[in-house]
């Protein structure tokens, strides 16, 4: 097994699950939606899928995963550990249940030790450098045995794709989809006669108009760093979707100074929304939780973040809060030829992985144990419930599911192309240098535009060393 280039990174990964206060859904808060009660086909304690194997010898799974009590899949999760118990009782699942920051870092510790679960969740960039290391498996072989049928049914080319390795690899089972959204209150709009922002220049030009009525344009939580999503969108638009890849995981990783690449004018175009005014005074001493609540309040008329958010805004504002929320995409930026308008924040970023080692009737019922936690039958419900969009393309009730959820399942499943939140697709040491000292550093003004990008250059640099 090669080990030494996952040592060389497991230091930054570290650094990321360790000193970030943020918790993972793409950056997800775990906050629970209002309404935690699955509904759809299944329901807990119900058969989330016929999937159990048959086999009659005695095996032992370690699985691990972020769904503690509270979770959106928690209820799921618990569903299915009772039927493996009451219908294979010689399999013996050890569920590792833990908050999702835990999660990590265990999952870390554990794969730098040698000694990783048999299943778990895991997030796309970590699952990228496991399987340089061939320390989980290769999942195409499982899509395109005929034994396994139902992955073929339940996710699209563009789903197994996205979570591909350049040579063709595909790192995870897809699970969770994750979609962007820049979420409105429609009823400010209505009252107010604004425009929602199709381009940059518009979303700049809201910014008065809201600010008149006491209004912030867009809230986020800055003191919690919530700028990943963000930092995605800005780069989408002024840079395209070539030259995100190429900065973040291609040949270009110590270019993020160079203006042909667009992080320049992505920090640019920050900084000129942020000295508009385009956020509430002090944001970085915001938490998620109070920006959503300041949403709910009508004291923001936007929020941009990730198809989680809804569950956040009922929790805050309750259900009829929620039904004055839509969801559009992020504006484009006409000034910007090499930019892409048509690019969704989002993707198949959580999946769930097997363990690379396993004997042949063990890795069969780990696969097995992964498409249960795959399967329609575990996720709708959970999507139904507003807890995240599910990577499948099946059909669910949506009379069950919010007007803005059905938007965001409907952006995902339409999108031309997606990228991922900067903290799933950049190395762990770039991001944070974006989200925790470059864009804070703008809002402060602390930093000019080329401080900033310095900032983040400097940190790309430094990892890029670290793997030589």
């Amino acid at each position: 097994m090669k080990r030494s280039r996952f040592f060389k990174v497991i230091s930054l990964v570290l650094l990321l699950v360790m000193t970030s206060a943020l918790v993972f859904g793409c950056g997800r808060q775990d906050t629970p939606p209002a309404n935690d009660t699955p509904g759809g086909t299944t329901t807990p304690g119900q058969t989330p899928t016929d999937q159990t194997p048959a086999t009659t010898e005695k095996i032992e799974l370690r699985l691990l995963t972020p769904w503690t009590a509270g979770a959106a899949a928690y209820d799921q999760i618990e569903a299915l550990m009772a039927k493996y118990k009451a219908e294979s009782p010689n399999i013996t699942i050890i569920h590792d249940a833990l908050p999702t920051a835990d999660a990590r870092t265990k999952l870390t510790v554990e794969m730098a030790a040698g000694n990783p679960p048999d299943v778990s969740w895991c997030p796309l960039s970590y699952a990228r450098e496991f399987i340089k290391d061939d320390m989980i498996i290769d999942w195409k072989p499982v899509f395109e045995d005929p034994r396994y049928p139902e992955f073929k049914q339940w996710f699209t080319e563009t789903s197994l794709n996205f979570a591909s390795t350049e040579d063709g690899k595909i790192m995870l089972a897809p699970q969770e989809g994750s979609i962007d959204g820049l979420f409105y209150n429609k009823e400010l709009f209505q009252k107010y006669g604004w425009k929602v922002p199709e381009t940059f220049d518009e979303l700049l030009a809201l910014v008065p108009q809201t600010n008149k009525e006491g209004i912030a344009t867009l809230v986020t939580g800055g003191k919690d760093g919530r700028f990943a999503w963000l930092a995605s969108a800005l780069l989408s638009r002024s840079a395209g979707l070539d030259n995100f890849k190429a900065l973040t995981l291609g040949d270009k990783q110590t270019s993020w100074n160079d203006p042909a690449y667009g992080f320049v004018a992505a920090m640019e175009k920050f900084k000129a929304f942020v000295d508009a005014g385009g956020y509430p005074k002090g944001v970085l001493g915001i938490s998620a939780s109070e920006a959503d609540q300041m949403f709910a309040r009508g004291e923001a008329a936007m929020y941009y973040e990730g198809a989680w958010k809804p569950g956040n805004f009922a929790t805050a504002g309750g259900p009829e809060f929620l039904a004055k929320i839509a969801r559009v995409d992020f504006p484009a930026m006409t000034d910007r030829p090499d930019g892409d308008p048509k690019v969704r924040v989002g993707g198949n970023v959580i999946g769930i992985f097997v363990k690379n080692g396993l004997d042949e009737t063990k890795k069969d019922t780990a696969i097995k144990l992964a498409m249960n936690i795959c399967s329609p039958d575990f996720n709708v419900p959970i999507m139904e419930a507003g807890g995240f969009v599910y990577a499948g393309q099946v059909d669910y009730n949506k009379a069950n599911v919010s007007d803005v959820m059905n938007q965001l399942i409907e952006a995902y499943r339409t999108a031309d192309a997606y990228i991922p939140s900067m903290d799933t697709i950049a190395p762990p040491a770039v991001d944070l240098a974006i989200k925790q000292t470059a864009m804070p550093g703008l809002i402060t003004g602390e930093f000019d535009v080329q401080k900033a990008v310095a900032e983040v250059q400097k940190a790309a640099e430094d990892y890029v060393k670290a793997q030589k």
